[in-house]
């Protein structure tokens, strides 16, 4: 497994939350999307993010809490949010990431390769905060087996 260690600056993203099952997050981001259309900001979205609350593996699925998010060129005006919008901060910090190319039905055992391989071999402890997922080109015009997608899992050294 492929993965390198990055510090990140706290970022603001725009997203809606999404509960149930972390597979169903699409129907969040179908919903930001046609908000994100309807104000006018393709042009100004850099990339979409997933952030995942709770490990599904312990949580109930219907009871997973993740938010669908878009990263933007710079922050919204008070008239573009809307009561679906919230601003979502994406704490800064210490991040194991990982690169992935191909399907994100694929991602799951990623997940299961890194907490169960990687992280317990590694220098690094996981830290309290959401891991998230960054979409860096779109399903609707990329072939499955071609979409790339950074996952980032907050670590602490040891």
């Amino acid at each position: 497994m492929n993965i390198t260690i990055e510090t990140r600056t706290t970022l603001t993203v725009y997203g809606i939350r999404h509960c149930g099952p972390y597979n169903e997050i699409y129907r969040a981001f179908d919903e930001l999307w046609r908000w994100a259309q309807a104000e006018g900001l393709e042009s100004r979205t850099l990339c979409a993010i997933a952030v995942y609350y709770d490990n599904p593996k312990v949580e109930r699925p219907e009871r997973c809490r993740s938010d669908a998010c878009l990263q933007l060129d710079g922050p919204l005006a008070d008239e573009q949010m809307s009561e679906l919008i919230e601003p979502v901060e994406l704490l800064g910090g210490c991040y194991a990431k990982y690169r992935h190319v191909g399907p994100y039905e694929a991602l799951e055992p990623v997940y299961q390769r890194f907490y169960q391989e990687w992280l317990p071999q590694s220098d690094y402890l996981r830290a309290n905060m959401p891991s998230f997922e960054v979409y860096l080109n779109n399903p609707r015009t990329t072939a499955a087996e071609a979409l790339v997608t950074e996952v980032y899992f907050p670590v602490v050294p040891k």
